[in-house]
């Protein structure tokens, strides 16, 4: 490069050197200058009715969010300062803007983006959101009445009982109080939905039958050998949650979690070698349709019970072959009456915590609340009843395997292993009754789709 040449280039690199510095210098004078409190407050305001509804922040709220974190970093705003300015925002947001169960997964993250380290999303939703919900929460407290089938000792309840009822109980300050009747003393699920129906009961955990009866589209995951291990259930969970909740709203239930009643196993007191030896046993059906038609397509002329007099029926010798989920099936000690299991299992059932969308309106008017903030009050105590699904799901899988090892190491139960051409005969049944169930028990394209996605899930 000739002299003339570097001249030049030297002139371009004082020019850049000089833009930059001007600009460094604006943006800093901007920065520092461009919001005054009001404004502050203003943009925090923007962005926590934003961040509560689920919208996109735009290009215009962006740039302010920029400023205002400069601010906060330089402490022009403290954080004392800042904690009041939300407090401020929340009484506004959970009053008159809605949110939903969805926006709540994620709004930590896009809070804490901006927000943290100066505050965190979890400690405002305890400290702040839920304060200004507890202060109206000021009668006489609101008992939540829910019943399940789920025997005491398991943790289905286990879970529930020493994590989440005392976390509503604190988060609410007692305003909401849960109560379990457990074991079925409310009747089979369809009596307890029922109930929930006419306003007797608020919720539910339910297994096989309330879920049919419950959501024509959740009955999809009983189909007959669908899955091969819960880590495909996993997937089909967070691939259709949404459409899930859909089929339950439609009947008037708002979904809590959705869990596992299990993997359901043949039970029997006779010797089994095969799926012949099933079709000679006197067995029971008490899981409804999809159980019912599997069975008849097996061969198995089975006698219909309802779920909370199986044991009854097996200690009588009404019948002497049935099929549970193991946890069930120590729970309700119905293993005393068993010496055989096929290793098998034959479907598998959700487990479902149902509210009655009718409670929504109960809590109102206990309370004299908006109705926006009693929606937002469901849809955080859904949010919460949720957060805990991945324990829930953890410790019934840990105590389903347990039970299957305690029923042959200390009961002396024998697993039965089908074989090769019983394998083949179940699964040619399975895909009869699944034909069979299309547009009756579950939609035939949401079937399809399921069945999609899992063998998109299984090639990856």
């Amino acid at each position: 490069m000739d002299s003339k040449g570097h001249r030049k280039f030297d002139w371009i690199v004082v020019c850049v050197l000089l833009i930059l510095g001007l600009s460094f210098v604006f943006t800093s004078k901007t920065i520092a200058a461009d919001l005054t409190k009001a404004q502050f407050q203003d943009t925090l305001s923007e962005t926590m009715k934003t961040l509560w509804t689920g919208q996109d922040f735009g290009l215009d709220l962006e740039q302010r969010q920029h400023i205002l974190k400069h601010m906060l970093e330089k402490k022009f705003v403290s954080k004392t300062e800042l904690a009041g300015m939300i407090e401020k925002d929340a009484r506004v947001i959970v009053n008159n803007y809605k949110t939903s169960r969805y926006v709540l997964e994620d709004i930590g993250v896009r809070f804490n983006a901006l927000l943290s380290p100066f505050l965190n999303w979890e400690s405002v939703k305890e400290t702040v959101i839920w304060d200004k919900i507890a202060d109206r929460l000021n009668k006489e407290p609101f008992i939540l009445k829910l019943a399940t089938l789920a025997p005491e000792g398991t943790p289905w309840l286990d879970v529930p009982q020493t994590i989440l009822v005392p976390r509503i109980i604190e988060l609410t300050r007692g305003g909401l109080k849960p109560k379990f009747y457990t074991g079925g003393v409310m009747g089979e699920d369809c009596d307890v939905l029922r109930k929930m129906d006419i306003g007797q009961l608020d919720g539910c955990g339910c297994t096989t039958l309330g879920v049919v009866k419950a959501s024509p589209d959740a009955t999809v995951l009983m189909a007959p050998d669908l899955f091969r291990d819960y880590e495909e259930i996993d997937y089909v969970y967070r691939t259709f949650r949404k459409r899930l909740d859909q089929s339950f709203e439609k009947r008037g239930y708002i979904c809590g979690a959705i869990i596992d009643t299990g993997f359901l196993y043949v039970f029997s007191k006779n010797r089994l070698t095969g799926l012949e030896d099933l079709r000679h046993q006197k067995a029971l059906s008490s899981m409804g349709l999809v159980e019912s038609t599997l069975l008849e397509e097996l061969g198995v002329d089975a006698i219909p019970v309802a779920v909370p007099e199986v044991v009854s029926a097996l200690s009588t010798g009404l019948a002497d072959t049935f099929i549970a989920p193991p946890a069930w099936t120590l729970g309700m000690q119905a293993y005393q009456y068993v010496n055989y299991y096929i290793a098998k299992p034959f479907y598998y059932s959700p487990g479902v915590v149902l509210l009655s969308a009718n409670t929504r309106e109960k809590i109102r008017k206990h309370f004299n609340l908006p109705e926006t903030l009693v929606f937002n009050t469901q849809e955080l105590i859904v949010h919460e009843i949720k957060s805990i699904e991945p324990e829930w799901k953890k410790r019934g899988r840990i105590y389903e395997a347990k039970s299957l090892k305690a029923f042959e190491v200390k009961c002396g139960i024998k697993p039965v292993t089908l074989s090769a051409k019983d394998l083949k005969d179940f699964e040619k049944a399975a895909r009869n009754v699944r034909e069979k169930l299309v547009d009756k028990a579950f939609p035939a394209k949401l079937l399809n789709d399921v069945q999609t996605k899992l063998e998109q899930y299984r090639q990856q």
